[in-house]
């Protein structure tokens, strides 16, 4: 009885897990400046300061354990937010490489797989850091390393810069 609870748990996180990555919350993408009206300026090194450890120990020392809580879970829910913006760019991002992968131009069709591709891997990323974000807000004193995410936000950055150079001449609408 216990294995079939566990079982049909992990089922239904995995569901929850690939529902999240294929679930798209994001407006409405029907050409490349669509983005660019419609993206979320995210300060990453802001976000890695509300979830780094030096700056918790710190906080951890100067206040009393009930307000570094308090202090603790408005940070976490801030970094909640930021992580919303980014998986919003993402999903966004992703709608781009689709319409530049209806490209003619191979050069621009590799351009568009390599940025849904960044996409993914940052959406898994995502995840994973949401989860750690919850933890840390259930146990504000829990000290485990964060997943990195700003690489890969980088790399998905610069692979729209890419398709954006590339499609100069070339008109991405979807009718």
């Amino acid at each position: 009885m216990v294995s079939a609870i566990i079982i049909l748990f992990l089922s239904g996180c995995l569901l929850l897990l690939v529902w999240n990555v294929v679930h798209t919350k994001a407006p409405e993408i029907r050409r490349l400046e669509d983005w660019e009206a419609n993206r979320h300026d995210v300060d990453i090194a802001s976000f890695r300061m509300l979830l780094d450890h030096g700056e918790e120990q710190l906080l951890k020392s100067a206040l009393s354990v009930r307000r570094f809580r308090c202090f603790q879970r408005k940070r976490l829910r801030l970094a909640w937010r930021m992580l919303q913006l980014v998986e919003r760019n993402t999903a966004m991002l992703m709608k781009v490489g689709q319409l530049a992968r209806s490209s003619v131009d191979p050069v621009l069709v590799h351009q568009a797989e390599d940025l849904i591709a960044a996409a993914l891997r940052l959406r898994v990323n995502l995840l994973l850091i949401q989860a750690y974000v919850c933890m840390k807000w259930l146990f504000p004193g829990w000290t485990a390393p964060i997943p990195v995410c700003e690489t890969r936000y980088r790399q998905l950055l610069h692979s729209v810069v890419q398709v954006r150079q590339q499609t100069r001449g070339e008109s991405l609408i979807v009718s």
